[in-house]
């Protein structure tokens, strides 16, 4: 740099001199002329010029970058997806055996709901005469409380005269045997139940589960980006650009000076 600027000085002081007092050219000066004005002299620079202004008008994009947008959505569709889009195979493995799990014991609960659904159906029609198919969880569980149809609509339309009445024709007619069959069906109509109760905490663990990743995975994007970010800003830009190029037709001197905001 400093021999292009005593260049540059020398040049414009035989400039000066020349023109304050008229002197004969030299056959040295007359050589440096005709260099300084040759094509190939010319063009050299000027590639060169043009090569460092694109240079400098279009950096290079940063590397390593992650999608904050993408690891969040992937987190929210499957939970660990974002953390292994992140790279972050180790909790991505952790998100994936939970939400595994979770689906496992929903199924499971859902399968023995339904065994046991099937099972108080089955029995309530062996030994009480009743016909479920169709009827709500109310009058499941008035079965499981009286023993017969005229127990429910004389004793217990008395006590809460709210409820509704059953009409008396075969569909609403029950009668159980014996207290143990109405205690053993009370025990499968409950069993059916909190298997049911139990799947749907399963749909919310997959819920809660899915916003902690979408957290983690979100957060964990963030970091890296700025960890990137802050490692291209210190070793790849440099704070301060000096170009000279007198035989640019845009600019012959440039100065650029890069910040960190």
């Amino acid at each position: 740099m400093y021999r292009i600027l005593s260049t540059i000085l020398v040049i414009a002081l035989t400039a000066a001199c020349a023109g304050a007092v008229e002197l004969k050219p030299t056959p040295v000066q007359d050589a440096f002329f005709a260099g300084l004005s040759s094509d190939e002299w010319k063009q050299a620079p000027q590639t060169k010029g043009t090569a460092d202004e694109e240079t400098s008008e279009q950096p290079a994009p940063v590397v390593g970058r992650k999608s904050v947008l993408k690891a969040g959505l992937l987190s929210a569709l499957i939970p660990g997806a974002g953390e292994y889009y992140l790279g972050r195979k180790g909790k991505a493995r952790a998100f994936f055996a939970a939400e595994a799990l979770t689906w496992i014991g929903y199924l499971s609960f859902r399968m023995y709901g339904n065994w046991k659904e099937d099972d108080y159906i089955r029995f309530a029609a062996t030994n009480g005469g009743a016909q479920l198919e169709g009827k709500d969880d109310f009058f499941v569980d008035m079965m499981a409380f009286y023993s017969d149809i005229d127990e429910y609509n004389s004793l217990g339309r008395v006590s809460d005269p709210d409820r509704p009445y059953f009409p008396d024709t075969p569909e609403y007619h029950w009668r159980w045997q014996s207290d143990s069959d109405q205690s053993t069906f009370r025990d499968l109509k409950n069993s059916s139940r909190e298997a049911y109760r139990r799947s749907d905490f399963m749909i919310g663990v997959a819920i809660v589960a899915r916003v902690i990743s979408v957290i983690d995975a979100v957060r964990d994007a963030i970091r890296m980006n700025r960890r990137v970010d802050a490692g291209f800003s210190q070793s790849d830009q440099r704070p301060i650009e000096f170009d000279i190029d007198p035989f640019s037709s845009r600019r012959q001197v440039s100065l650029t000076l890069y910040t960190p905001f």
